[in-house]
C-alpha cells in the first residue's frame, strides 16, 4: 500500500502546486509531500491496529491480567478493565498526534484531510473484519440455541474471541480517521466562518474548548443509561413471563418472544432521540448565541476529548468479553486455574463483560458520529454564524 501511494503521488499530482492557508501566506507543496501526509494516517492507522489487538486481544498479557484480576470478585475486574482501556489511549494518541502535526506541517489542512485518506484506503480490510465480529458472535448463539454439541460452542467461542478483537480494531480504525476527517473539516469551518486565529487564551474561546470537552461525556451518558433502561425492562419482562407462563419454567412452554423484541427495538428507537439532539442543537445553540469563536473551541474541545473516551471505551469492553472468552475456553494452564464455568472467577469475568457491551457498542463507536456530525453541521451553517451569530455578545 506504501508504495502504491508512493506511485500515485509521485505521477499522479503535479511536481509543485499551491493551498491557500487562511491568515497566512499560500504555500507551496510539492508531491512528495502528499505522499508522507498519506503515508502517516496509513501508519498511524496500522499502529492504531496493532495497539488495539495487544490490549483487547486474550493471547496477550493485558487481557490475561485482567482475567486474573477475575480471582478476586467483580470489583478488580472492574478496576483492572478500566485501566487497561485508559492505558490504551497511549500509543494511538500519540500516533495520530504525529500525523495531524507532520501532514499539516507539510500541506496545512489538506494535508490532514489527505491523512484521513491515508488511513481509510484500508478500508475494504477495515470493513471486513469489523463484520466478522458480529458474524462470529451470531454463530456461536445460534449454536447455543440448537443446542449443538460441546465441541461446536468450544470452536465458535474461539472464533467469537477472535471476532471481538477484530471489531476493535475496526473500531480504532473508525476513531483515528474521525479524528483527522473532524480536523479537517475544523479548518474548513474556521475558513468558511473567517476566524483568523482560534486563540484558546481569550475567554470565548477557552469556554467553549471547556463545554466542548464535557458533551462526550454528557453523550456518553446519555446512550450507556438507554441501554441500562433498555436492560431493566426486558430483565422484568422475562421475569415476569417466567412469573405468569405455566411450564416456562420447565420448557413444555415457548415464552414471548415479540414482547422482547418489541422491547429492544422500541428502546434502541425512542432512547437515541435525547442524544441525537444533543449533537444537532448543541452547534446552532452556541453558534447562534455565542457566536463563532465560542463554537470554534466548543468543536476543538469535543475532538480532543471525545477520540480518547471513544478508544477507552472500545478497548476496555473488548478486553473484559475476551477475558471472560479467555476463562471459559480453558486453553492455557493459567486459564484452568480461574476455573470453569460457574466458578467465581467466571462470574466476575460476566460481570465485567455486561458492563463492557454498552461501552465498546454503544458509546465508544458512538462518539465518532458526535465528532463528525458536529464539524459538518457548524461547517453548514458557518456563514450564517458568522453574519447573525453571538447574539449574547451584541452591544
Amino acid at each position: 500500500m506504501t508504495v502504491a501511494i508512493f506511485l500515485i503521488s509521485w505521477f499522479g499530482l503535479p511536481e509543485t502546486f499551491t493551498i491557500n492557508v487562511v491568515g497566512h501566506e499560500a504555500k507551496v507543496v510539492k508531491n512528495w509531500h502528499i505522499f508522507f501526509c498519506v503515508g502517516s494516517g496509513l501508519w498511524a492507522g496500522l499502529i492504531i491496529g496493532f495497539v488495539t489487538e495487544y490490549f483487547t486481544s486474550n493471547a496477550y498479557t493485558p487481557v490475561q491480567d485482567v482475567a486474573d484480576s477475575c480471582r478476586t470478585g467483580a470489583a478488580t475486574n472492574i478496576i483492572f478493565g478500566l485501566a487497561l482501556g485508559y492505558k490504551s489511549v497511549i500509543v494511538p494518541v500519540f500516533a495520530i498526534a504525529v500525523a495531524i502535526y507532520l501532514s499539516f506541517s507539510l500541506a496545512a489542512m489538506y494535508g490532514i484531510a489527505v491523512a484521513a485518506l491515508g488511513m481509510l484506503s484500508t478500508l475494504a480490510t477495515g470493513l471486513a473484519i469489523d463484520a466478522y465480529g458480529p458474524i462470529s458472535d451470531n454463530a456461536g448463539g445460534i449454536a447455543e440455541m440448537a443446542g449443538m454439541s460441546h465441541e461446536v460452542r468450544e470452536r465458535t467461542d474461539a472464533l467469537d474471541a477472535a471476532g471481538n478483537t477484530t471489531a476493535a480494531i475496526g473500531k480504532g480504525f473508525a476513531i483515528g480517521s474521525a479524528a483527522l476527517v473532524s480536523l479537517a473539516l475544523f479548518g474548513a469551518y474556521v475558513s468558511r466562518a473567517g476566524i483568523a486565529s482560534v486563540d484558546v487564551i481569550q475567554p470565548k474561546e477557552f469556554v467553549g474548548l471547556i463545554v466542548g470537552a464535557m458533551l462526550p461525556y454528557w453523550f456518553s451518558a446519555m446512550t450507556m443509561k438507554s441501554v441500562g433502561k433498555a436492560a431493566l425492562a426486558m430483565v422484568e419482562e422475562v421475569r415476569r413471563q417466567f412469573r405468569t407462563i405455566p411450564g416456562l419454567m420447565e420448557g413444555t412452554t415457548k415464552p414471548d418472544y415479540k414482547r422482547c423484541v418489541k422491547i429492544s427495538t422500541d428502546a434502541s428507537l425512542k432512547e437515541m432521540i435525547p442524544p441525537g439532539a444533543l449533537v444537532m442543537l448543541t452547534p446552532l445553540i452556541v453558534g447562534t448565541l455565542f457566536g463563532v469563536e465560542t463554537l470554534a473551541g466548543l468543536l476543538a474541545g469535543a475532538l480532543v476529548s471525545g477520540v480518547q473516551i471513544a478508544i477507552s471505551a472500545s478497548n476496555t469492553g473488548g478486553a473484559w468479553d475476551n477475558a471472560k472468552k479467555y476463562i471459559e475456553a480453558g486453553a492455557s494452564e493459567h486459564a484452568k486455574s480461574l476455573g470453569p464455568k460457574g466458578s467465581d472467577a467466571h462470574k466476575a469475568a460476566v460481570i465485567g463483560d455486561t458492563v463492557g457491551d454498552p461501552l465498546k457498542d454503544t458509546s465508544g463507536p458512538s462518539l465518532n458520529i458526535l465528532i463528525k456530525l458536529m464539524a459538518v453541521e457548524s461547517l453548514v451553517f458557518a456563514p450564517f454564524f458568522a453574519a447573525n451569530g453571538g447574539w449574547l455578545f451584541r452591544q
